[in-house]
């Protein structure tokens, strides 16, 4: 293991927590990033499952796992799931200036997700 696959790795596993805490409680989920299901519709907590709880638990394990077993790719998985993060900053990024929505937690945000797009691409672009 390469030192640039630590803090990788550290991602991995906030990444992944988070999706699995998601997948139990959607709830919370749906509080984090401040969504709530359409009414009546009972599909929404299944939506919050799939995408918050599950795209981001496997995901993370999947780029956790090649990387702690130097598979081949390991550092492009982790690089796909760390463009991810960055591609969600640059989104928050542009809608605090074209939808005015600039406040703590956004600011909050953007320091998260780029945080974690840079650990999670390190092994790539250091490695």
């Amino acid at each position: 293991m390469e030192w640039t696959d630590i803090g990788a790795l550290i991602a991995c596993a906030i990444g992944g927590g988070l999706g699995g805490y998601a997948m139990i409680n959607p709830v919370w989920a749906s509080k984090l990033v401040r969504l709530v299901p359409a009414e009546g519709k009972v599909e929404g907590k299944s939506e919050f499952r799939a995408t918050y709880g599950g795209l981001f638990l496997l995901g993370h394990a999947f780029a956790a796992w090649a990387l702690a077993t130097a598979q081949p790719g390991a550092e492009m998985a982790a690089a796909a799931i760390g463009s991810g993060w960055l591609g969600s900053g640059i989104g928050r990024l542009v809608s605090l200036a074209l939808d005015k929505t600039a406040t703590s937690l956004n600011w909050f945000n953007v320091i998260f997700e780029a945080l974690l797009g840079a650990l999670l691409l390190t092994p790539l672009a250091l490695g």
